[in-house]
């Protein structure tokens, strides 16, 4: 891979010192990076600490007797083949947009000839503001791409959207900005020029989801493929305002049919709740109850060539759903009388055909390799994943996984990594019990 050159800009939030992190990934992998900071930012972290790792000087201020280049904002961006903010705050979004250009890094971002790739991070209620939001929508008009902030627990101890993703997949998704401009460029060696199928990866991508956070697959082994996959967790009513569900938040789900997308399939997802919005580029269709998600896969499962059951599907439903809200006065206990749900999982691969395979999903808490066995073969299933939801770092609500994937040729163990990564390795497995 050729040697890029990255100018990595840390703005003042807490997840600062999430920058040193990706910084060292990126050197690993064989990039260049100089630093650029906000004053703000070296409260969180100290420019000795980048200027150790990269041997050289860090820039904060234009006008410091220290700084070796009188015109470093130009000079910094135009020798440079990637501007990453990592983290980027609502303020420096808000200048960036407006064209203020008021510190270093304000200025070299007005100066900069190169892709410019952002990370947020922000508390949520600003990431949700109006104001923010145009922002965003601007730069991504004037070509910014942005690797979207992740929902989770804040450093201010809430909880919601606005979290820095991980740093794995922002390293990702930079190196795959930088190839991806290297092909078009046409610069390199002949493993560097792009590929008919690199090329369609690209334009499905920008078709998809212009200016957003990219993924450049490594090929569309997919292409051909109609994924349909459950996604999140059912409600099964008790009365008009009363349920019973479970806590998944379909973010393993959205994963899989993210990088189904990515590899060039066509994906239909069901979806249940979930605590997170869907990818773009992929058709979403709601199935709230157990029942109403039964219904909406059988419907769409003639025009699948593979089923994933990522969904936490109630095994039990009240058997009747009272009418009116019911009242506890009077009660000291309530008893529901409760039914089997239709297995969607044993029903898909009862009907399955031309070939289909269909993947199933077992979270447990004990025995988790053995019960998901035994599941994978009552049920006639090509392959299920299963996870030790009691695990650190795995099972609901969280942005990492670890998992356990079997098929008939053995099992497969996966130590913990983003949900993202864990997708595209259910994906290799599904390419393999295709034969490729």
């Amino acid at each position: 891979m050729r040697k890029y050159r990255v100018g990595l800009g840390v703005s003042g939030g807490i997840a600062a010192y999430k920058a040193v992190e990706v910084m060292r990934a990126l050197q690993k992998a064989g990039c260049e990076v100089s630093v650029a900071m906000t004053r703000h930012a070296t409260e969180f972290v100290q420019p000795l600490t980048f200027r150790a790792l990269t041997d050289k000087h860090v820039i904060v201020d234009d006008y410091d007797p220290a700084n070796p280049d009188p015109i470093a904002h130009i000079n910094f961006s135009q020798n440079i083949d990637l501007l990453l903010i990592v983290p980027a705050t609502a303020n420096i979004i808000a200048k960036f947009a407006n064209g203020v250009a008021d510190d270093f890094l304000s200025s070299t971002y007005l100066a900069c000839t190169a892709p410019v790739m952002i990370a947020p991070a922000m508390n949520t209620t600003m990431w949700e503001q109006p104001a923010t939001q145009r922002n965003i929508e601007r730069l991504k008009a004037d070509g910014v791409y942005f690797v979207e902030p992740v929902a989770g627990e804040l450093a201010c101890r809430t909880v919601g959207t606005g979290k820095l993703e991980d740093v794995e997949n922002i390293v990702k998704q930079a190196l795959g900005l930088l190839e991806m401009q290297n092909a078009e460029r046409g610069v390199g060696n002949k493993e560097n020029r792009t590929t008919k199928q690199h090329e369609t990866a690209r334009n499905k991508n920008e078709e998809k989801n212009p200016h957003s956070a990219i993924r450049i697959p490594q090929s569309q082994d997919l292409s051909g493929e109609r994924v349909l996959i459950t996604v999140g967790g059912t409600r099964e009513a008790i009365d008009p305002v009363r349920f019973i569900s479970n806590h998944s938040s379909g973010k393993m789900g959205f994963a899989v049919a993210e990088a189904a997308r990515d590899r060039g399939a066509e994906v239909t997802v069901v979806s249940g709740i979930t605590s997170v919005d869907p990818p773009e580029g992929i058709k979403v269709i709601k199935g709230v109850s157990a029942d109403e998600m039964h219904t909406a896969v059988m419907n769409e499962l003639s025009n699948a060539t593979i089923f994933i059951g990522a969904a936490a599907v109630a095994d039990y439903r009240p058997v009747s759903a009272a009418d009116a809200k019911i009242k506890k006065d009077g009660r000291e206990t309530m008893t529901l009388e409760l039914a089997k749900t239709s297995d969607i999982l044993a029903d898909v691969a009862k009907d399955r055909r031309n070939g289909m395979l269909v993947v199933g999903f077992a979270a447990e808490t004990n025995d988790v390799v053995a019960y998901a066995r035994s599941k994978m073969e009552k049920k006639a299933l090509d392959m299920v994943v299963a996870n030790d939801i009691t695990a650190e770092g795995a099972g609901f609500n969280t942005d990492t996984n670890i998992a356990t994937i079997i098929t008939a040729a053995g099992e497969t163990a996966l130590p913990l990594m983003p949900k993202r990564e864990l997708a595209d390795k259910i994906l290799d497995e599904l390419k393999k019990l295709r034969g490729e």
